[in-house]
């Protein structure tokens, strides 16, 4: 089980109990990561196993799933992406990803937070801030920062191109809301030979938060 971007493995300790469940680099104890292949190299999974990721954990476990596929028997994907695929576009994000970076270690975790709370794609987890807040701060502004530099959308390579070869299962979650990330998961459908779909009503980028009970018929 594979977290997301300033969460922590305990968000999904009531959805996968049994689950291995590191931090990923920058978050809680682990490591800054030097480098997106870098963070790629270190999961050292017990395969083959169900790998399952959410929004950066997502795209992690994608990533994972296409370099080392037979050691993957289903990937399940929650507002994930293959990447940004146009050069330039990506490298923009890559100089936003640094900026706010920069921010993080200029400003400090509780201001970077404040901000983050009102970033347009987790509008619909706004009325969770208080039970999200805790986890946001349980970080080194240092450890996110580097995260964002080697873990963000910025500097992940596209996949869209190799997804047609991954004949591992994989379903797709998303919330009906996150128009974003609904589109790139029908994308991702029409390119992936053994994929399904499924999109949750009445929420956005983090159906686990939003509608856990949803969330969990989702993952059945």
């Amino acid at each position: 089980m594979l977290h997301g971007f300033a969460g922590t493995p305990k968000a999904f300790a009531r959805f996968f109990a049994d689950a291995e469940a590191p931090d990923l680099p920058g978050h809680g104890r682990a490591r800054d990561a030097i480098s997106w292949e870098d963070a790629l190299a270190r999961l050292e999974l017990d395969g083959p196993v169900a790998l399952f990721g959410y929004s950066m954990g997502a795209r992690l476990a994608l990533a994972f799933a296409l370099r080392h596929p037979a050691a993957v028997t289903q990937l399940i994907l929650e507002s994930g992406t293959a990447g940004i695929e146009d050069a330039e576009e990506r490298a923009r994000r890559k100089t936003d990803d640094d900026a706010l970076a920069d921010f993080i270690e200029r400003e400090g975790l509780e201001k970077f937070v404040d901000r983050w709370e009102r970033h347009p794609t987790l509008a619909s987890l706004r009325p969770f801030a208080a039970q999200l807040r805790p986890e946001r701060l349980a970080h080194r502004a240092g450890g996110l920062a580097s995260a964002l530099r080697h873990l963000g959308a910025g500097a992940q390579p596209s996949y869209w191109g190799e997804l047609g070869g991954l004949r591992v299962p994989v379903r797709l979650i998303c919330g009906a809301r996150d128009e974003k990330f609904c589109a790139l998961s029908r994308r991702m459908l029409d390119m992936l030979p053994r994929a399904e779909l499924i999109s949750i009503p009445d929420c956005g980028h983090a159906p686990h938060v939003e509608r856990p009970q949803a969330f969990v018929e989702a993952l059945r």
